[in-house]
């Protein structure tokens, strides 16, 4: 088997395995209830953002919160594919595009497998409403 896919396959099981595991926090109800009560005392600005980042209810949304998970697959499994690219079991653009392409494979197909459901939070009083212009801008 050529050293790419094998690079590619450990980088998209590691997101793939991460993204089920964040199902499985996202979608508890005791953890549900610790991110709105940890969440409630920040702006409303600041606590839109915490909650489309921490429990997606958007495509674009979930699609973000893959990007982050795949970005930290990235940085926990960068020294093993530097280490693969030194020691010579492929070059080092391979194994970064390895890595890179893995770990976003892995991050969104665990997104639209196992987070498709059961993953929003959304909090009664204040909706999670779409961000205006200018309203990241927090107000004294």
């Amino acid at each position: 088997m050529p050293p790419f896919w094998v690079l590619f396959g450990f980088a998209a099981l590691l997101a793939l395995g991460w993204s089920l595991i964040n199902g499985c926090h996202r979608r508890n109800a005791a953890y549900k209830e610790r991110l709105r009560s940890s969440v409630a005392h920040f702006p409303q600005g600041t606590t839109r953002k915490l909650l489309r980042l921490m429990a997606p209810t958007s495509f674009k949304d979930r699609w973000n919160h893959a990007t982050v998970l795949a970005g930290c697959v990235c940085i926990i499994a960068s020294p093993l594919y530097v280490i693969a690219a030194i020691a010579g079991y492929a070059g080092f653009f391979v194994s970064m595009g390895a890595l890179i392409a893995g770990s976003l494979a892995g991050a969104y197909l665990g997104e639209l497998c196992f987070n498709s459901w059961g993953c929003a939070l959304v909090v009664p009083n204040e909706p999670n409403l779409p961000l205006e212009a200018g309203a990241d801008a927090q107000k004294g």
